[in-house]
C-alpha cells in the first residue's frame, strides 16, 4: 500500500464520524428552526471555500513530505 493509500485509510473513519456530526448539526439547526436552507446554503459554500483553501495547503505539504521521503529512500 503505497504511503498516501495508508494515510487516507486511517483517516477515513474519522472523516465519516466528522460528516455524521455535522449532518446531525444542520439536521438541529433546520428542526429547532433556527435556520433555513436558504441561510445554511451561504455559511456551507463560505465553509466550502474555506476547506478547499486549507486542502490544497494539505495536498501541497503531503507531495512535499512524499516527495521528500522517496528522495530519502532512493538516497540509501
Amino acid at each position: 500500500m503505497l504511503p498516501a493509500e495508508q494515510v487516507f485509510e486511517e483517516m477515513l473513519p474519522y472523516f465519516e464520524a466528522l460528516d455524521a456530526q455535522i449532518a446531525g448539526i444542520i439536521r438541529l439547526l433546520k428542526d429547532k428552526g433556527i435556520s433555513t436552507n436558504e441561510e445554511l446554503a451561504t455559511y456551507i459554500e463560505r465553509g466550502d471555500d474555506a476547506a478547499n483553501v486549507r486542502e490544497r495547503g494539505m495536498r501541497a505539504r503531503m507531495e512535499y513530505l512524499f516527495s521528500s521521503a522517496v528522495k530519502q529512500t532512493e538516497g540509501t
